[in-house]
This record gives structure tokens, C-alpha cells and sequence, in this order.
């Protein structure tokens, strides 16, 4: 069977962090990590809270390693960057399941940082007397 990925249009999303950045199990019995297959980096699962207009969903997110933002706590606003979505179909037991599986290059703050302040110090300049 072909695999199919589809680039979601994010136009007017949101994406809020809801739980941390978590490793991904090739197999959880062994407690073996999954890799990613070109870069062998450490693949992480992140929920996202993504909302459109209005409605939300949450959905599960899969990173590599290197494309986690060291912002991703519960709550932070961060952008999908290369976002695909693979449906997928499996018979289990004489029941159909399915679902979309999703992947992105990186997730990164979707918020800007702050400014870093300006220092209120001046240089003190000799005074004449």
C-alpha cells in the first residue's frame, strides 16, 4: 500500500505545548528508544494543543531530538516547522483503527524573546570643580 503525507495548510493555527516533550518507544517492552532512520537522532513525542477558530484538538506530535526548542514547557506557543501528516489504518482483533500520524522537523517558539534590557548604568563622567 502507498504511503501518503499531506503538508497541513497552518494558516490561523495555534500550537500550545499541553505536555512536555517525551521519548518515543520503538518498543516498550525492551524500553528501546526510537531513532530516526536517516539521522539516528533520538525521536520525541510532544502534545499539542492546536486550535483553529473555534475549535481545538490535541494531537501528537513526533520530533527529532535536534528539532526540540529548549522553550517547550507546558503552556509555550511554538510553530511547526515542516509539519506532514501520514493516515494510517490498521486491523487489530477484526476491528479496523485508525488515525493521522504526525511529524514535524523541529518545533520552535512562536514567541519572540524578550529584548534583552538595556543596561540603566551610565559610564559616570568626571565631574569639573
Amino acid at each position: 500500500m502507498a504511503r501518503i503525507t499531506i503538508r497541513p495548510d497552518l494558516t490561523g493555527t495555534t500550537h500550545m505545548v499541553a505536555v512536555p516533550p517525551v521519548p518515543k518507544m520503538a518498543d516498550a517492552a525492551t524500553g528501546l528508544v526510537a531513532t530516526d532512520r536517516e539521522s539516528g537522532a533520538t525521536l520525541y513525542t510532544v502534545q499539542l494543543l492546536e486550535t483553529f477558530e473555534a475549535t481545538a484538538q490535541l494531537i501528537k506530535v513526533t520530533v527529532p531530538e535536534p528539532g526540540l526548542d529548549a522553550a517547550l514547557a507546558p503552556g509555550a506557543i511554538v510553530r511547526p516547522v515542516g509539519l506532514i501528516a501520514t493516515p494510517w489504518a490498521n486491523l487489530f482483533n477484526g476491528q479496523v483503527q485508525s488515525g493521522v500520524a504526525y511529524r514535524a522537523e523541529a518545533l520552535v517558539s512562536a514567541v519572540p524573546a524578550a529584548p534583552a534590557a538595556k543596561s540603566a548604568a551610565k559610564t559616570a563622567e568626571p565631574v569639573a570643580s
